[in-house]
């Protein structure tokens, strides 16, 4: 029955429940007033009912139900003295976004739209109670970004008069700021009897237990901040540089800590920050440095009397000053305790590769250790460090030479001197490191963007232009499937020898609904609601998989019929990408990560397109709630544990995304990220190499917009010379859905699948000469297709490669009669000969074909064995 809550579920509430406990960060607690001593309180804001547990789009996810706010103190014994003036306010609020969604039931990219947004009025009278709470509530979602505006980013007036208000009639005095990511702060200074201000964040459908769990002292908050929090807004230095169409990262490596600590501006709260109720005394204990790696033993006691909880012990290390540009200091590892009660104590060991502590070096084109003095820094945020160690590395190490990839046509870093001198170490540990003790330089080997390799059994003639092809004879496979591959007695590419271009085609290309293909969601027809399939080809006994949305949480229909049966699949809502991050907690992110393969299984889905893990670079992203955090190697490893645990499950798969600067929603179709090479390598890049080589991630998600004037769904440097050449990425790559990359561009760049499936007829119009696409009265079928550009649905008639011409050798019979939409156009056909009337129904158009076929056997052929590599993982 579907009221019934499966052990899955349960299971699943629980696991959530810890993470958004963990996820939770306090940031600031005057006179100690939390955890609350008494619990009757006066609640205030729109967002106590109206929680949001996540952002909008492809993030969103389909739960049973979500417990707001509200209703989470009410069942943890809270007394809400203001319930009668909270629902009337939602009686307005939900007529107000009931109007809104009438407005957009007929818009086909409702998905994407923005969302709603209640502007709370201003409070009339305050109810007596010992504490007042007021929730800021914040939404953001796929296709726009957040606007740094009075309801967005600031607050609005109302909001900052009721805080203010609230703050002097209580005794204490709490905000919570249900928002997906940073905000103005700014309400601090101006509400100076405001005593607790907690980043609640957006965790998913348990919200509301969670927070007052955390109120009441049941758990004690241990979240830290994954981005910094300025002053304001105006003090990022990307603040005059972003939701452009054509960015540039005038910044370079100073993104977020980096910045405000390499130019010393002062932020409000720092990046991994975040209070807790007990204290607890850091100690490094042992230090060990040579030239393969730093080892670190850490112990923490938990040195309050009344109260248990977690540290996050962060390790940072500051390079040497030279003439590259190197940041104040970089995050390089960490680590969370457990639970510690009260006077309890647990070591942490740390082993960090040296090589990790390289950067880029433009000029040479390589990674190298600078030469100099490396200050070591261990703590519990990036400003409450201690300098634990210190060693000299007396020459420059060489580690790998690469080629100059994606390098833009100008560099617009403006951002290169660190401008905050690194202090003396004194009193720690010091240590030499020898360069001549280091392994030999490591050279890449490359493919080459020119080079294009072609299998055949039987074949005389092969499409493609203009590339050195190198025609490789193997086996006819022609009788052969994919199970004879999986049985070791065809090898992969004896069998994509054997298929024809329509099959290939039909392998590269994803396979759309037979219903309604939304532009988010609903391109499956194994599984409603699942995000889109792979083409399947039952003679080759091909199956096709299945992918899922994310990144909190596995996105199907809940409630479909199948069979005459009715089929639940409600999914666990997890904390957002950014709560999960503010955990810093690798092992619960690894469990969620199975957790989340669970729910796969059982739903029937092979892939989850997710984690999400693109750098927050500004705070007004408006998808930086799917995404962990500014740092790219806190965004690495979660990523890369979050993978571990789907794929644990031995038949299942996620997709890291999006591939690569997708760094804003505006523009994102089209725009393009001007980056710096030493901020690609360093910040951008980072990132997903470190999922990549963590994790193994069975695919990739390539973004819609350009890098340095090339579709990242294009770019044979990203997704062949750097993925597959430097990061020996072994997986599938594939097209975000409907990426406005030309297809054939994709194929030859490295991008395997293109997703939903909606350009067929366009690669297979350039690997062979194909007619006019005709229904089965022989009318010329109209594609109607969504222009991602134009943001709009737009019509083509599917004439394909067949251009109408008086004296062509090509014959195509169609159907034109009164109610064919190219009845209009018959005269002038006949007119200038190109057509000769046959009868009332139908004309005979002379014409060619076009002189286009150039996209090689090969392109396709690599990219489906690619694809089968999958299948075969996945599916046998």
């Amino acid at each position: 029955m579907e009221n019934e809550i499966s052990q899955r579920e349960l299971e699943n509430i629980e696991l959530a429940k810890q993470a958004a406990q963990e996820a939770i960060v306090l940031l600031q607690n005057k006179n100690n007033i939390l955890p609350l001593k008494n619990k009757t309180v006066a609640l205030y804001g729109s967002g106590a009912f109206a929680t949001v547990k996540g952002g909008t789009g492809s993030g969103d996810v389909n739960q049973r139900n979500v417990i707001n706010i509200m209703d989470g103190l009410e069942n943890h014994g809270f007394d809400i003295v203001t319930k009668s003036w909270l629902i009337r306010l939602q009686r307005f609020y939900q007529q107000e976004k009931t109007l809104y969604q009438e407005k957009l039931k007929d818009d086909p990219m409702a998905l994407l739209a923005p969302a709603f947004n209640f502007k709370d009025p201003e409070i009339a009278d305050f109810e007596d109670a010992s504490t007042g709470i007021y929730v800021i509530s914040r939404s953001s979602g796929e296709n726009y970004d957040r606007r740094n505006h009075k309801g967005d980013f600031k607050l609005t007036d109302n909001e900052l008069s009721n805080i203010k208000q609230m703050s002097e009639y209580y005794n204490n005095s709490i905000v919570l700021l249900n928002v997906g990511g940073v905000i103005d702060t700014s309400f601090i200074d101006q509400c100076p009897l405001l005593d607790s201000v907690v980043l609640v964040s957006q965790l998913g459908m348990v919200s509301g237990d969670v927070v007052a769990d955390v109120l009441d002292g049941t758990r004690t908050p241990s979240g830290k901040l994954t981005d910094t929090w300025a002053y304001s807004y105006n003090d990022y230095p990307t603040s005059e540089n972003f939701g452009m169409s054509n960015p540039e990262y005038v910044e370079g490596i100073y993104v977020g800590y980096r910045y405000f600590d390499s130019f010393n501006i002062k932020p409000r709260f720092e990046f991994g920050f975040g209070l807790s109720y007990a204290k607890f005394f850091i100690d490094t204990q042992k230090i060990n440095i040579n030239e393969q790696r730093l080892r670190l033993q850490v112990k923490v006691e938990n040195i309050s009397k009344h109260f248990s909880g977690q540290e996050t012990v962060q390790v940072y290390v500051s390079k040497p000053q030279t003439e590259l540009s190197t940041p104040y200091q970089d995050l390089i590892d960490y680590q969370k305790t457990t639970v510690l009660r009260p006077k309890s104590q647990q070591v942490l060991n740390f082993e960090i590769p040296i090589k990790d502590l390289s950067v880029f070096d433009s000029e040479l084109k390589a990674y190298i250790l600078v030469p100099g003095t490396y200050l070591v820094r261990v703590g519990n945020s990036s400003k409450n460090t201690s300098i634990v160690a210190s060693f000299k590395l007396d020459e420059k190490v060489i580690l790998k030479m690469v080629n100059d990839s994606l390098k833009p046509r100008i560099d617009p870093t403006t951002l290169i001197e660190n401008q905050v001198e690194l202090e003396q170490a004194k009193h720690v540990p010091f240590f030499i490191l020898k360069s001549v003790n280091f392994p030999d330089t490591d050279f890449v080997q490359y493919q080459e963007e020119s080079d294009v390799t072609t299998f055949v059994a039987n074949r005389d003639s092969l499409p493609g232009k203009g590339l050195d092809e190198v025609v490789e004879e193997v086996r006819n496979a022609s009788g052969k499937t994919l199970r004879d591959v999986a049985n070791g007695e065809v090898e992969l590419a004896e069998l994509v020898a054997s298929l024809s271009e329509k099959q290939l085609i039909s392998i590269v290309e994803g396979q759309l609904s037979s219903n309604d293909n939304g532009v988010v969601g609903v391109s499956s027809d194994l599984v409603p609601g699942a995000a889109g399939q792979t083409g399947s080809i039952s003679e080759k006994k091909i199956p096709a998989i299945v992918m899922s949305d994310g990144p909190a949480g596995i996105r199907v229909d809940p409630i479909f019929k199948k069979n005459n049966q009715t089929i639940t699949h409600y999914a666990t809502a997890w904390p957002i990408g950014t709560a999960l991050a503010q955990t810093w907690n690798k092992d619960l992110i690894r469990r969620i990560g199975f957790a989340i393969g669970n729910e796969m299984e059982e739903f029937g889905v092979d892939l989850w397109l997710a984690p999400g893990m693109n750098i927050h670079r500004d705070p007004l992203g408006g998808r930086n709630f799917e995404y962990f955090s500014e740092d790219p190697y806190l965004s690495g490893t979660m990523a890369a544990y979050e993978t571990k645990g789907v794929q644990a499950h031995e038949k299942l798969g996620v997709t890291l995304k999006h591939f690569l600067g997708n760094n804003q929603e505006s523009h994102r179709n089209y725009g393009n990220s001007v980056i710096g090479e030493q901020a690609l390598r360093e910040i951008y890049l980072r990132n997903f190499e470190i999922a990549v080589k963590l994790g193994y991630p069975v695919a990739i998600m390539s973004s819609y917009n350009r890098v340095n004037g090339i579709f990242s769904g294009a770019n044979f440097d990203s997704l062949t010379n750097i993925l597959r050449d430097e990061w020996n990425f072994d997986g599938l790559v594939m097209t975000d859905w409907f990426s406005s990359a030309d297809p054939k561009k994709s194929m030859h760049a490295g991008n395997d699948l293109i997703m939903p499936g909606d350009s067929k007829s366009e690669l297979l119009s350039s690997v062979s000469d194909l007619g006019p696409d005709l229904d089965e009265q022989g009318n010329i079928r109209i594609k109607k297709s969504y222009d991602m550009l134009k943001k709009k649905f737009v019509e083509k008639e599917m004439w394909n490669d067949f251009v109408i011409e008086a004296d062509g050798p090509v014959v195509v019979k169609l159907r034109v009669d009164d109610s064919s939409e190219l009845h209009d156009k018959v005269k002038e056909w006949v007119y200038n000969r190109e057509g000769q009337i046959v009868d009332d129904q139908h004309i005979l158009l002379t014409g060619k074909w076009k002189d286009n076929n150039d996209l090689y056997l090969g392109d396709l052929q690599k990219s489906a064995i690619n694809v089968l590599k999958v299948v075969l993982k996945l599916k046998f």
